[in-house]
Formats: C-alpha cells, structure tokens, sequence
C-alpha cells in the first residue's frame, strides 16, 4: 500500500524539475503531470511524480489525520506488547 503525504514545492529547476520538501527532506521531484506549479505549493508525490495538487489546509488536515494514525498504532502496540509480558508472568 502507497501512502500519499503532502510535500510542499521548494524550488523548480527546469519546467517539470524541481523540490520538495517532506517535513524537512528535500526531495527530487519530476512535476510532469501537474500544470501551472510554483514555490509554496502543496502537492502529493508518488515514484518521484507529483501527482496531485492541495492547497495548504488539505496538507495540515492530512498530517493531522497521519499523526492520529500514528499516536493510535504507537498506543495498540504497547498494548501489545503489556499483554505480552502479562502473559508471559503467567506462563
């Protein structure tokens, strides 16, 4: 599965090369598929191709949704593993 996360256009080299950046990483990026692009705007990237253009609230909504999902998978896992240990004191 391809997760989509936002990334934000930091520099356009040559009319379909350029930047972005993803949460601090700079990455190379090919903006082929997407017309009228410049520095600020948001986009989602997969394979090195910005395939998709959001404006700013999309991009914080996103990242809001992707940390819940993240503070919930990081919460199931230490319950995993307590019940782990509870069951290994029993054994």
């Amino acid at each position: 599965m391809c997760l989509g996360i936002p990334a934000k256009v930091v520099q356009i080299d040559k009319p379909n090369l350029g930047k972005v950046d993803y949460l601090g990483t700079r990455v190379k990026t090919n903006f082929e598929l997407l017309d009228n692009l410049k520095v600020g705007d948001w986009v989602i990237v997969h394979a090195g191709f910005a395939i998709s253009k959001l404006d700013e609230e999309e991009a914080r909504e996103t990242f809001s949704i992707l940390r819940e999902m993240a503070e919930k998978e990081a919460l199931a896992n230490k319950n995993k593993e307590r019940e782990k240990q509870s069951n290994k004191q029993k054994g």
